[in-house]
């Protein structure tokens, strides 16, 4: 057989120079990331999402290109790149770059330097991309800022990782510049061997990456087969040998983070070494092999552009609009045809390829097995037969300077994210006529209507010939696509009035593009898409040098093993002889019950050890007992009675972590009673089922007959969404049986809880099970109780096998199964006096809890509705709300996040019923004596507050289609000590080394790195004689849950007063000796038996005291009308952090914490499906976070100055949370933009409402675009 005749057995590649070989014995469709942490055991690289969508496996890819045989680096998403198509290739990995043996890499240091990780899980990812940028040489810093869409980070906020990675372009500003120099002399820096300079990651020539031989792949493994075709020729005969065996051609595999495969092909066939395919050619026309990937794709166009305008101008549009798909890494090798690949077989696919070569007047040519070519037109091609043929190349035309080309794709996000609708135009100018008008008929094609809407076929048809610069003409062409849209509705796909109104207002926006200076002022700008240039961030705060290192604005202490790969997760743990996997079985409906679970086509499945149900838990099935917060018991596996869809209703438990996913969705269950899931407030409260609600706390007036004196009555509501917290590490343990019980390592912010469930679960005593953090991958509050129901069912698999069993959800099953922030409604009255003050108030606040009523936040946000206002005349009652979902969990802010929009909301409210300054309303309501007064005066004049007021309200009236909009909220926020945290502090008497452990949990906030500085700075030594080790149940027992932003307090404290005491037993050693250094000191301690380990334990009847944390924020921001795309132009922001304990620390918590709530507000969006309770933005392709394009462009932060806590822990304050809590200024900036396009609307109301998330379908269905108000 000519197909498999002379083909190599096993793939050869290098991983940071080493050579390994894949042959028949590892599946075919394993993915270079299961490699590279599974088989070569380098578990730097992480895994998460596993679609190429966050970005924490990046690696860099070292290879040939087939054409110019020229050697490059790419970075690719090693989830989806398979590792047998690294056949000949080298890969480096984060370990390669630099570590702790030969030296770092100054991306890892400039990382650490800049104070750009917090909880490290994509540290790794983020550094590997810019490795794979650094070889293209004099990157400038949008290069850099446009190049990080698809690596997601939920803690820094951004700013501090493009500010790092900035420093490194040809453009870094001198400031930033100044902040890197000199640090090759503080840490050991990889030296390259050629050039002996610091390791600059251009080291292509000295990288293996051959180019193979004539012998080729052909792996037959028991579940597949894996070719590599060296010509068109070649898939060719391999077509013929295999038969009819299901295939598929592989590049870059990309589209498995599009759409997951349910069934595997049975064979593969790699063609990125097919010459044909990837080569161009440029003559009359541009000829694309069409297996060229995006990114050479959008090079090539930019080049063209701007090379051979005369012809090929329109190809930088092209190259715009490739820049907005997906991301770096996915375009390195995600290639032309792949993606009109996902088309042809998922018609509904809104592919920006497609839509931007349909634009353009491609055309496809195709081979078929005989090896005949036909060229076919992009529409035909979705209905011709594929089946054993290839897409050979893409050709596209070449367009004088009469043709106006111009493409849109609208996102919920700046970058990688599918389009809500995406639209191309191709139109002709009549040189000859007057205005705009068409020479013949023009193109307009949309994407996101419905599966098999392209052409606007009405709408060009009445356009042929006309000026389009007529406002009858463009109106009758706004009539004609009113009339063929028809968009369908699949969620979670925004609605069809959203894609409707925006697919008229994109053929509006190009119109009026064509000719801005013919076009009345006011409408001009209402053609481009929003501009964003480089952000920016300044940080500005006190520092005391006679304090260090307490006070001393350092990187965190596990910064450079975070950069480096160094840093070890729950899921990093070395995998051990016997272990297996756990995966849940979770519920498709609920509430329902089950009729009968069967597993058979599970066990069956090579490769699975065993199933476990309800009744096979030998203790209490249960992960919440009765601690705090959790009132009701939860159960770990249901026994039948499903509360709500996602609920586990079993384990699997097999030999990898694939064949147990896999095998979990084997495991069939009937349901019967299924009954119609409840699942927001609103239906609760409209069904009036009041067996439902929960009373959980009020504020009774305390000066009543106020009331009398209110002139003015508001009424109103308001509406926000739940939030997932994605967290970049999912829900993961390793459990671990030993000789006298249990290890558990556990991804968990509450040992206690976790060794008290699985105690109870398992019957089996407490002190047999030993709990290890040594950090979280990120918390949020989402490790709490939900972390114990993982580590449950892990013990119960390991328990029941006597084996190390490991469970690492999926993102898809962490979404659907566990709990999110508690989405929440305000129903209010108020009665004002003229000045606004509120006389009386009459509110209800509700939480959706979910299943059940654990862990209620309302408390805490009837606690901190209040924020810094008097309430002497609010009655407000709380309650809690039983929905069929998932049970809500905390949420970082959890509950003062949404007490504190409440009262903004409503001071926004009276100030618009009013028509008063909203700054005057707040402080109008302040309490007494309030600081925010004076923090209010300060801030406004260093924003320049009333100035930019007056200058939105003047672009305002000169735009019609972009808006502006400011504003201003306070906060008062009260924090409460409660529970308790152990520090023990050992002094190693050989050298006098200090090493600390606590009964906090470091998630990515710099508990260990504020306990350093504290240990330090009492014991009055240098940082680098401390250390912290892993948290664990021994030596904090009956811990409370790091949580609230209490736990760096609190274990500092604990710290400082074990350091005390170790200083008091030292006293008189001291005393007998003449000014002895540390380590003499230690050395004559030990002689004397003095014990050199102290324990302290933190309460709250300690030396510190309730206290308030003070902000103030103003944010401004930019709206495009015709689109509900927004920007954040400019953020200010004060907190009062005390006398900051670590600056750079708590710099980072507000950061990161506000930009949360930048996607709590703006972006992101949990829809579930009315039907069954399924969660249906499960996972990173339709669920958002913000992006590295969607922070605040210029982003400004500052510390109370001259603020010092009397009452708190060496007079600092707590940081992890307040910021979120003023993000919700946005949403007062954005009604503020809203009101002016409203008011152009003819809309005279003074308040309206304006529910969150405001996301983008949200923003422009309120600003009313009609297609009626468009003119030119």
């Amino acid at each position: 057989m000519a197909a498999t005749a002379a083909r190599r057995k096993e793939a050869t590649f290098t991983i940071n120079g080493k050579e390994y070989k894949v042959d028949e014995n590892i599946p075919v469709n394993t993915s270079l990331n299961t490699f590279i942490r599974n088989y070569a055991k380098l578990t730097g690289t992480k895994a998460m999402c596993l679609e190429g969508g966050c970005g924490a496996c990046v690696v860099t890819v070292w290879h040939q290109d087939p054409v110019t045989k020229q050697k490059a680096p790419i970075a690719v998403n090693s989830c989806l790149f398979p590792v047998l198509a690294c056949d000949g290739l080298a890969v480096t990995t984060i370990e390669g770059i630099g570590n702790k043996l030969d030296g770092y890499h100054r991306l890892q240091t400039r990382i650490m330097q800049l104070n750009a990780t917090q909880c490290g899980f994509c540290t790794p990812g983020m550094v590997m991309n810019m490795y794979s940028l650094l070889e293209k040489g004099h990157l400038t810093m949008k290069e850099v800022e446009n190049s990080f869409g698809g690596s997601i980070c939920r803690c820094t906020g951004y700013r501090p990782i493009l500010d790092a990675f900035k420093s490194f372009s040809s453009d870094v500003p001198e400031d930033l510049k100044k902040r890197c120099e000199d640090i090759e002399e503080l840490y050991k820096i990889k030296i390259c061997e050629k050039s002996g300079q610091p390791c600059s990651g251009k080291c292509g020539d000295s990288v293996k990456c051959d180019k193979l031989g004539s012998t080729l792949l052909h792996i037959e493994a028991s579940e597949g087969e894996w070719f590599a075709a060296s010509s068109i020729s070649d898939i060719l005969s391999i077509f013929d040998a295999i038969g009819d065996k299901t295939y598929m051609l592989v590049a870059g595999n990309t589209a498995r983070g599009v759409y997951h495969r349910v069934n595997e092909p049975q064979v593969f066939i790699n063609i990125n070494s097919v010459s044909e395919l990837r080569s161009h050619s440029v003559g009359e026309e541009i000829i694309l092999g069409a297996n060229v990937t995006l990114t050479e794709a959008m090079e090539l166009f930019y080049k063209l552009a701007k090379e051979q305008p005369k012809k090929f101008a329109y190809t930088k549009v092209l190259a715009d609009h490739i820049d907005l798909i997906a991301n770096v890494p996915v375009r390195n090798t995600g290639t032309i045809a792949g993606n009109l690949t996902i088309k042809y077989e998922h018609n509904e696919f809104p592919s920006d390829v497609f839509l931007i070569l349909e634009t353009a007047g491609a055309t496809l040519t195709v081979v078929d097995k005989d090896n005949k070519e036909e060229v076919v037109t992009l529409p035909a091609y979705l209905n011709l037969n594929m089946k054993k043929k290839v897409l050979k190349n893409v050709k596209l035309p070449s367009l004088d300077e009469s043709f106006r080309v111009g493409s849109f794709k609208i996102m919920p996000r700046a970058q990688n994210a599918h389009a809500y609708v995406n639209a191309g135009f191709r139109f002709k100018i009549n040189s000859q006529g007057s205005g705009r008008t068409l020479a013949g008929k023009p193109t307009v094609v949309f994407g996101g209507i419905n599966p098999s809407f392209l052409h606007a076929s009405k709408t060009e048809e009445y356009l042929k010939d006309k000026n389009v610069l007529d406002q009858a003409v463009l109106q009758g062409a706004l009539k004609q696509l009113e009339g063929e849209l028809v968009p369908d509705h699949v969620l979670p796909d925004a609605t069809p009035e959203y894609r409707k109104g925006l697919a008229k207002a994109l053929l509006y926006k190009f119109i009026i593009s064509l000719a801005p200076d013919s076009v009345k002022k006011n409408v001009k700008s209402g053609g481009p898409v929003l501009h964003r240039p480089v952000s920016s961030g300044k940080q500005e705060f006190e520092t005391d040098k006679k304090e260090w290192p307490l006070n001393q604005p350092i990187p965190k202490v596990e910064a450079l093993v975070q950069a480096s790969g160094e840093a070890k997760y729950v899921n990093d743990a070395p995998h051990l002889p016997g272990e297996l996997y756990a995966a849940f079985v979770l519920s498709s409906v609920g509430p329902a019950t089950v009729e009968k679970i069967n597993a058979t086509d599970a066990l069956n499945l090579p490769g699975v050890v065993a199933f476990y149900k309800a009744e096979d838990i030998p203790g209490k099935n249960a992960f919440t007992p009765p601690l705090a917060g959790l009132d009701e018991e939860e159960q770990i596996l249901s026994p039948g009675n499903v509360k709500f869809a996602g609920e586990a209703l079993g384990i699997v438990v097999a030999e990898t972590q694939d064949i147990a996913v896999r095998a979990s969705k084997l495991v069939k269950v009937d349901y019967k009673d299924v009954k119609k899931p409840v699942l927001t407030i609103r239906e609760v409260l409209s069904s009036g089922d009041k067996s439902r609600i929960a009373d959980k706390g009020k504020i009774d007036p305390t000066d009543p007959k106020a009331k009398s004196e209110a002139k003015h009555v508001i009424k109103g509501n308001f509406d926000i969404g739940g939030q997932y917290h994605f967290t970049m590490e999912t829900q993961s343990c390793v459990c671990i049986p030993i000789e006298d019980g249990m290890d558990v390592y556990s991804a968990t912010q509450w040992m206690d809880l976790t060794q008290f469930a699985i105690s109870q679960a398992l019957g089996i005593p407490e002190n047999s099970i030993n709990v290890y953090v040594r950090r979280l991958g990120g918390a949020y509050g989402a490790k709490i109780s939900r972390a114990t129901h993982v580590a449950t069912a892990c013990a119960l698999a390991a328990y029941k096998l006597n084996r190390p069993v490991r469970m690492v959800l999926s993102i898809e099953d962490n979404m659907k199964s566990m709990g999110k922030r508690f989405s929440c409604v305000i129903d209010y009255e108020v009665g004002v006096d003229d000045n606004g003050v509120i006389k009386y108030m009459e509110a209800t606040l509700y939480e959706n809890a979910g299943y059940v009523f654990n862990e209620s936040v309302v408390g805490f946000t009837i606690h901190h509705f209040v924020s810094c206002y008097d309430q002497s005349t609010w009655s407000v009652k709380a309650r809690s709300v039983r929905t069929d979902l998932p049970s809500n969990t905390y949420c970082r802010a959890p509950g003062s996040t949404e007490g504190i929009v409440f009262i903004e909301n409503i001071m926004e409210h009276i100030a618009k019923t009013l028509n008063k300054d909203p700054i005057q309303v707040r402080m109008n309501n302040l309490k007494k004596d309030s600081p925010i007064q004076k923090l209010t005066e300060e801030l406004k004049q260093s924003s320049s507050y009333d100035e930019r007021v007056l200058t939105i309200e003047e672009f305002n009236k000169e735009n019609l289609w972009k808006k502006r909009g400011i504003a201003f909220v306070p906060m008062e926020y009260p924090f409460g000590f409660w529970g308790n945290f152990h520090a023990i502090v050992s002094i190693y008497a050989g050298d006098g080394t200090v090493a600390v452990a606590h009964g906090g949990i470091e998630c990515g906030q710099g508990i260990n790195t504020k306990v350093t500085q504290v240990c330090a700075h009492i014991l009055g030594i240098s940082l680098d004689l401390v250390s912290v080790k892993p948290s664990n149940n021994l030596t904090a027992p009956n811990g409370m849950v790091t949580g609230g932003s209490i736990a760096s307090e609190a274990c500092s404290y604990a710290t400082m007063m074990a350091c005390k005491e170790l200083l008091k037993r030292l006293e008189p050693v001291k005393k007998t000796m003449d000014h002895p250094t540390w380590q003499q000191l230690i050395a004559e301690a030990y002689k004397q038996n003095v014990d050199l380990c102290a324990t302290y334990m933190f309460t709250n009847k300690d030396d510190v005291k309730n206290y308030s944390i003070y902000g103030v924020t103003v944010a401004e921001l930019e709206v495009d009308i015709l689109t509900g795309q927004q920007q954040i132009l400019r953020v200010d922001l004060i907190e009062d952090c005390g006398i900051s304990l670590s600056p750079e620390i708590d710099v980072g918590q507000i950061e990161g914490a506000f930009v949360m709530g930048l996607g709590y507000y703006l972006i992101e969006n949990l829809v579930y499906h009315p039907n069954n309770g399924e969660l249906l933005t499960n996972r990173t392709w339709n669920y958002k976070t913000p992006g590295a394009k969607d922070i605040p462009i210029d982003f400004r932060i500052q510390f109370r100055r001259n603020a010092p806590n009397p009452t708190g822990v060496l007079r600092s304050k707590a940081t992890g949370e307040p910021p979120l809590c003023m993000s919700c200024v946005v949403l007062f900036a954005l009604r503020n933009a809203l009101d002016s396009a409203r008011k152009n609307a003819g809309k005279s109301e003074k308040w309206y409402k304006f529910d969150a998330p405001a996301t983008t379908e949200n923003i422009f269905l309120t600003g009313l675009p009609k297609a009626d108000r468009y003119i030119l």
